[in-house]
């Protein structure tokens, strides 16, 4: 097993990588394709899709020859996976079970009448069938995935139904005989939504477990503040019905947020309460990964559709780094991180963390397009810190500060590049060689060098650069 797992129902490593597009698992070809992006950007984990669809090719027949190619690949690449099953439901619809589920199921039908696409949690042909594939998957895991590559499997995907709440006649019946709508509560379709749904998918995990008792999770397309019914799949795993969740989805080891909204820090917070937290889904952000790792405890954090980023030199080179750095993170040594969120955060925020015996004021810079960081605690008085868009003072002062690349010192750093032993200016790497992306796309390297990356010249602020990574020494004053 994975080194650092200490019970079946944790997940053995902290997790850094990217969730694949929903078709790139559906071949050989294509699974080879995605995961060389994955082992070349620095991820030790990926998150993979297994189609219903494609798996159980008749009643009771399966295939589990894609599952087979992808543990397989992800071995030869060093990678870990975490399988995410496309169930009965995807994204609130059910477009991934098999054609004969699909016609002989009954589907969540609106208040007024109208047929959604998503199957009803309550048709229990479709859960019957579920659980026997979920089943036979697992036991296939349990047999075949000898070195562990798979650390943890999602049990659907945002499930849930682009309605209000679910009228067809067993839901109907439901409704009535709990007295659901007695209390004139406005969350009331909600809460039977939540419920409903949960129910549902803690049996098909449930199933899962008997076979093979590894972590499990599922996730939540999350209401937007201001979005009506029908704009997002009601009856997942949201913040509002979480509790519900918890309640009656006790197979599972935790819901996880799918976090493409503003107020990452806020939604973060909410959902490790209680609980681990794990970001199968967010966009492809190096503030996000840093301040999910370093400060907000996050067991693992996913970028979707990676394969699709592999061009976007400022996501490519900040993996690279984050990379550098999961040796350290993954060591548990004391973390610190902040994130100056766009279009929550000013420009010029300003943060204060303590770690160890010192406090740091990190201080944003106006017009940087980034500004995020991590601090992490290596000995008594010094740290490890990655980031950039920044500087930083102390409650104490530098006895030495020295810029590193792949571990080796790259240079030191002093004079009014410290401000004379009082700051660290997370200045980033502004890198000199042009950017040859995976298809031969090349992207010119920036036209100012080293002498520019002043935090007080503006121009600093305009080019490409991504975290720089700085060991520090510090001392009391």
């Amino acid at each position: 097993m994975v080194a650092g797992c200490t019970r079946k129902s944790e997940v053995p490593v902290i997790l850094f990588g990217g969730e694949m597009h929903n078709s790139n698992a559906s071949s050989p070809e294509s699974i080879d394709a995605s995961l060389d992006i994955a082992e070349a950007l620095g991820y030790n984990t990926v998150l993979a899709p297994v189609s219903w669809a494609l798996t159980e090719i008749e009643p009771g027949v399966y295939d589990f020859s894609l599952v087979d190619h992808l543990l397989k690949a992800a071995s030869e690449r060093n990678l870990y996976l975490g399988l995410l099953w496309f169930g009965t439901w995807k994204n609130g619809e059910s477009s991934y079970p098999p054609v004969w589920i699909r016609q002989n199921s009954f589907y969540a039908v609106a208040p007024d009448g109208i047929v959604s696409t998503a199957i009803s949690p309550f048709c229990t042909y479709a859960l019957d069938a579920d659980k026997t594939a979920f089943s036979a998957l697992m036991s296939h895991l349990k047999e075949y995935d000898k070195e562990h590559r798979v650390l943890c499997v999602q049990v659907e995907n945002e499930c849930g139904a682009f309605i209000e709440r679910d009228c067809c006649p067993e839901a109907l019946k439901a409704w009535t005989d709990y007295g659901w709508g007695s209390d004139m509560d406005p969350l009331a379709p909600q809460r039977f939504m939540a419920e409903a749904f949960a129910k549902y998918v803690d049996q098909v995990a449930a199933a899962g477990k008997a076979v093979y008792d590894i972590p499990m999770f599922t996730n939540a397309w999350l209401k937007a503040a201001d979005a009506p019914y029908g704009k997002y799949p009601n009856g997942g795993p949201r913040e509002c019905v979480l509790n519900i969740w918890k309640e009656h989805a006790s197979h599972l080891d935790w819901m996880s947020p799918d976090i493409y909204d503003p107020g990452f820090a806020r939604i973060c917070d909410a959902y490790a309460q209680g609980q681990p937290l794990f970001i199968p889904e967010t966009k492809n952000d190096g503030g996000r990964i840093w301040y999910a790792l370093g400060e907000a405890g996050a067991k693992g954090v996913f970028s979707f559709g990676y394969e699709e980023h592999y061009d976007n030199p400022y996501y490519v080179q900040e993996c690279q780094v984050i990379s550098e750095m999961m040796p350290l993170i993954v060591e548990g040594h004391p973390m610190r991180a902040f994130y100056r969120e766009p279009k929550v955060d000013p420009e010029n925020a300003e943060f204060s963390l303590s770690l160890g015996d010192y406090n740091f004021d990190i201080h944003c810079i106006e017009g940087e397009m980034n500004a995020h960081g991590i601090i992490v605690q290596t000995a008594q008085d010094e740290y490890i810190i990655a980031g950039v868009g920044a500087w930083i003072t102390f409650s104490g002062q530098l006895a030495f500060c020295k810029e590193l690349r792949d571990g080796k010192v790259w240079q030191v750093l002093n004079g009014d590049e410290t401000g004379h032993h009082t700051m660290l200016y997370l200045r980033g790497r502004l890198y000199q060689d042009d950017f040859v992306a995976p298809d031969g796309t090349v992207i010119p390297a920036p036209m100012f060098g080293l002498p520019y990356q002043r935090r007080f010249k503006k121009i600093a602020h305009e080019r490409f650069k991504v975290s720089g990574i700085y060991h520090i020494k510090l001392y009391s004053k």
